[in-house]
């Protein structure tokens, strides 16, 4: 296709974070920052 010639880094760069949020790594990664973050969030309330 013609069009995919004039695509622009920004649009390559979306697609491959597309794809990323797709993987099951991901997700693990972002579960695992939220649970630090609220463990954290709990930690400094007892002080």
């Amino acid at each position: 296709m013609a069009l995919r010639e004039y695509r622009t880094d920004a649009a390559v760069a979306a697609n491959e974070a597309v794809s990323q949020t797709s993987s099951p790594a991901y997700w693990v990664c972002l579960a695992l920052l939220l649970a630090t973050l609220v463990l954290a969030v709990r930690i400094a309330s007892l002080w």
